[in-house]
């Protein structure tokens, strides 16, 4: 665990379902979301390298399903497994706890309840539901990227959370934007540093281009010029975390 809180790795193919649950524990200050992965082998590599307490594993998934996923992992660095099954008899939920599941739970489950459990297979108690103390800043990132006109469904704002939450957490600025922020992003998201750049710049160029300028001018003061025209990924990524700092203080 990472300082008190619990290291997850979420392995699902389904977009919809992984963004739900990547965003859900994000706001959560028992938990660090390490990587997302989209197939089996990814999930693999994923463990292998960032040795998640947690992985939260799809039964069904390309290339390796979750059962293979299982029979694979290295018993010496065996994370706790918290499958999600799509179907359930007593004969699968069986073979899934006799090839290293900790826990095995039945789909539909909301982000709450996945959370909720992730923290039992990690031995830790499970928060309260009304506990307030458990929200990260991450949210606020999220509501802010949301304002600024940045859709939801494009991956450069998955990324462009990730940045801004990188700057926060580590308290530094951007001049390692390059060197450090863009491979650690890529790292979390199985790709590769220069899609992670090309992404956020994309996600810029949109929300700029489908923003109400007033409501940035708002937000952000005197940092938005209206003539030089969009930002750099540095400056949109230091807009927005100078923005949370001055909300928190």
């Amino acid at each position: 665990m990472q300082e008190n809180r619990t290291s997850v790795v979420i392995a699902d193919d389904n977009a919809a379902n992984r963004m739900a649950l990547a965003d859900h524990f994000d706001t959560l200050a028992d938990f660090v979301l390490l990587g997302e992965a989209k197939s089996g082998t990814e999930a693999l590599d994923l463990v292998e390298a960032l040795h998640p307490d947690v992985l939260i594993l799809d039964d069904v998934l390309p290339n390796l399903d979750g059962l293979g996923v299982l029979t694979r992992l290295d018993p010496k660095q065996k994370p706790g497994v918290l499958l999600l099954m799509s179907c359930a008899s007593d004969q699968l939920i069986q073979l899934y706890y006799q090839h290293g599941a900790s826990y095995c739970l039945l789909r539909p489950a909301s982000p709450e309840l996945v959370a909720e459990r992730a923290l039992l297979v990690a031995g830790r108690h499970p928060f309260p539901s009304n506990n307030t103390n458990s929200v990260r800043p991450s949210r606020t990132v999220a509501e802010l990227l949301r304002r600024t006109g940045v859709p939801a469904h494009l991956q450069g704002y998955r990324y462009l959370k990730d940045a801004v939450q990188y700057v926060l957490d580590n308290g530094g600025d951007l001049c390692g934007m390059t060197k450090e922020l863009y491979p650690a992003i890529a790292r979390k998201h199985s790709t590769v540093p220069a899609r992670v750049e090309r992404s956020i710049r994309h996600a810029i160029e949109v929300a700029w281009n489908r923003a109400d300028l007033t409501e940035l001018q708002r937000l952000f003061g005197s940092t938005i010029n209206l003539s030089r025209g969009k930002p750099t990924n540095s400056e949109f990524v230091a807009m927005l975390a100078d923005h949370l700092r001055g909300v928190a203080s």
